[in-house]
């Protein structure tokens, strides 16, 4: 009888501690990622759910179940970490929804000076049209060119596409954190393209800042909880402002002053239109003011034109 043959299967070996010295990531880790982010990037109708991507995975190249969930679940991590295994120092995660934080970490949070990208957000249309711009410009065009002709051509502000340029075509966040949360100074480029540059307190704008709209338009001035409050000047694209205090995002009083320097003064609805009957209108040119009121949407005169040598306040604009 001739003896049986004995097959036996070679065991695979897998090192989850080696260092890809590229990236930084755990080598096994990365590849993990990588097959993982290719499996996500397919259409949802052709890509199977998670733990069935995992369980086939697994078969396949040999991973250990366990650390492929972790991964898909948790994200990677590359940097140092402190006694208790948790991120501390300079480092770089890659979370399980694909955004990316590079930058400082204490106990496991995200505290210090970082980096945020969200990823998972997507690009707006802004953001597409002026990557494609900027993909196909002459080379003899220079930024500065580029700018003008791109806001204009896709009507936006020229600080959105400055913003856009400098800080990339995702969503994201430049600056302080404490304890997981945006706290102090930071920048701030929203999903649709606008941007904040100024303070944060616990993930809200709060303190002083500036706010760039996609139309052009841009606020300076306090903020409170997320919200325009305090003293601040809001600036139309049209070189129109309103300067004053505002409370919980509406202009209560203060001054509208006009493209030719023309300016009302006193007290708004929620509308952010003139309700005081007491309000004046003023011609700085002129050197002349006169007490009235708002009706339907026209200046409606209580007194004669009086001398006046009165002026707009200090926006303190610093854009």
């Amino acid at each position: 009888m001739a003896d049986e043959e004995n097959v036996v299967e070679e065991k695979i070996v897998i090192d989850y501690d080696l260092i890809d010295e590229t990236t930084g990531f755990k080598k096994a880790e990365i590849d993990i990622w990588t097959k993982f982010e290719e499996m996500m990037a397919k259409p949802e109708a052709d890509r199977p759910d998670v733990d069935t991507w995992i369980d086939e995975f697994c078969e396949e190249a040999k991973f250990d179940k366990k650390r492929v969930k972790f991964v898909t679940t948790v994200g990677i991590y590359a940097g140092p970490r402190d006694e208790f295994n948790q991120r501390s120092g300079s480092g770089k995660s890659i979370y399980a929804n694909g955004d990316v934080y590079e930058g400082d970490f204490f106990e496991g949070k995200k505290h210090g000076i970082g980096q945020y990208l969200f990823k998972k957000l997507g690009r707006s249309e802004v953001d597409k049209l002026i990557e494609k711009l900027w993909t196909n410009k002459p080379e003899s065009q220079s930024n500065e060119e580029f700018v003008a002709q791109t806001a204009k051509a896709i009507k936006v502000g020229p600080s959105i596409v400055e913003h856009v340029l400098e800080y990339g075509f995702f969503p994201c966040y430049h600056g302080d954190y404490a304890r997981g949360l945006r706290v102090g100074q930071g920048v701030m480029k929203n999903k649709d393209a606008s941007v904040y540059k100024g303070d944060w307190k616990d993930n809200k704008r709060h303190g002083q800042g500036i706010f760039y709209y996609l139309n052009g338009d841009m606020y300076s001035g306090q903020w409170s909880e997320g919200q325009k409050n305090g003293f601040g000047t809001y600036r139309f694209a049209d070189g129109s402002e309103y300067r004053g205090e505002w409370v919980k995002g509406n202009f209560v009083q203060g001054q509208w002053i006009m493209k030719d320097g023309t300016y009302f003064e006193g007290k708004f609805d929620k509308k952010n239109r003139p309700c005081d009957e007491s309000g004046s209108m003023h011609f700085p040119r002129n050197g002349i003011s006169m007490v009235g009121v708002f009706q339907k949407g026209r200046w409606a005169p209580l007194n004669e034109l009086t001398v006046s040598n009165e002026a707009p306040v200090e926006d303190g604009w610093s854009a």
